[in-house]
Order: C-alpha cells, then structure tokens, then sequence
C-alpha cells in the first residue's frame, strides 16, 4: 500500500510547491529604459528629454509661447565636433516639430524643418543659418559667410551692431551701418547685403558658444522657441 500511494503523494507535494519561476526572467530580467520618467532619452546627445529641458536658458520674456493646447519638449540637431543644438520645439498631442541639418554652399549649414507640430507646409523650409566658428570669434565666421554678399561701398561700415530699436530678442545682434548712417537709410534698401538689418524685426543674428545663427522666419510662426537655442557638448 505505501509503495502504490508514492505517486500520489509526490503529486500532492509539487502542487503544494507551486510552478518553478520561468528560468529566464529570474536570471536576466528586463533592462531599464533610459529616461523612462524624464520625457525619453534623446538618441544623439543621450540627455534625458526632461534634462535637456531644463538646461536651456529660458529668458524673460522670450517672445514666443506655445499656443492654446500645445507645450514644448526638448529636441536636438547635430552639429559639426560632437556637438548638438539644443532647443524647446512645438510639442500638440503626439507631433513634435524637429529641425534637420544641411550643408549649404560656403562652409554654413541650414537648419529646415524635418517634422512639424502643427503647419505640415514648413515641412523642408529653411529657417536658420549657422556658421561654425571658434568660441569667443563666433563674429569673425560670420564675417566670412555675410562680407562677400555687402555692396563693396559699404564693406568697410557694415558690422553686427545692436538692434537700433524694440521688437527683437535680448541678445540679437543686426549686420549694420554705423548708427548715423543707418538712420538715413532704408532698411529695405538692404546697405549691408542678404543677411543685414531689414525692415522686420524677425530677421537677426544671435552668437552662440563658437557658432553664429541667422533668423529668418518671414510670415512663418515658429514651431520652437528661438531664444532656447543651446550648443551642448556630451563630456569625453
């Protein structure tokens, strides 16, 4: 009798115990997400979205707000040396506008639209220019890309000056005429070339850690803050 009831009792005994644990979650469980609680992880520079954020300067005012609806989130494009440009995009729902790198004849690069938030049309619009320069010469790299395109009369005047009045971010800078020579010129007549002060105040220079930025927006709303822009580094 005690030999027959041997099965039955084992049987009794590994139900007790319960299923063993699949083998291949207790020896190598799931890897974390990077940045899972921070936004994601941005995939060039591996800063969290949320870090990112957080580290651009945030000047008050700067001009710009998302609109009814909408907020921002960090994003990157790549720069020349391992370095990435920072900024807050338009971020509506599940769309989040993202700018693209591209070379542009005479050394500059274009940053365009690659995806849009809200206006599917500024999809490939050009909307900055950026010349690669050494930190604290960042105005001589614009001189080289801007010089060539002034009018030979007015190459010896035409210098980044101060914005003569409102209307543009803290820290812009213009291609200009001395003051008192600007003051007797229209702006349409564009003294200082393509990339000088015109008559709107949507059209400006900005010096950023070793690289120059031209704004040109036109009509165009931009689907990120202009004054967020920051050139980070990653360490080694």
């Amino acid at each position: 009798m005690a030999i027959a009831a041997l099965p039955f009792l084992l049987a009794l005994a590994a139900q007790a115990a319960g299923p063993p644990p699949p083998a291949a979650e207790t020896a190598n469980p799931p890897p974390p997400v990077p940045c899972a609680n921070a936004g994601g992880q941005l995939p060039g520079s591996g800063l969290c979205r949320a870090d990112a954020l957080a580290r651009l300067p945030q000047p008050q005012p700067s001009g710009w707000s998302p609109p009814q609806g909408c907020d921002t989130a960090a994003q990157e494009a790549q720069l020349p040396g391992g370095r990435w440009l920072l900024y807050a995009a338009l971020r509506c729902g599940e769309r989040t506008a993202r700018l693209a790198v591209t070379p542009q004849q005479g050394g500059a690069l274009v940053l365009r639209y690659a995806e849009t938030a809200r206006n599917a049309g500024l999809v490939d619009r050009k909307t900055l220019i950026i010349v690669d320069g050494q930190a604290g010469q960042e105005h001589l790299a614009v001189y080289t890309l801007v010089m060539p395109g002034v009018p030979q009369a007015q190459a010896r005047r035409c210098a980044l000056r101060v914005p003569p009045g409102p209307g543009y971010p803290y820290d812009a800078l213009v291609l200009d005429l001395p003051p008192a020579e600007a003051r007797q010129t229209a702006a349409l007549d564009a003294p200082c070339g393509p990339y000088g002060r015109s008559a709107r105040t949507d059209s400006y220079w900005r010096l950023l850690s070793g690289i120059g930025v031209f704004h040109i927006f036109g009509d165009d709303q931009p689907e990120f803050d202009p004054t967020s822009l920051m050139v980070y580094q990653p360490a080694g």
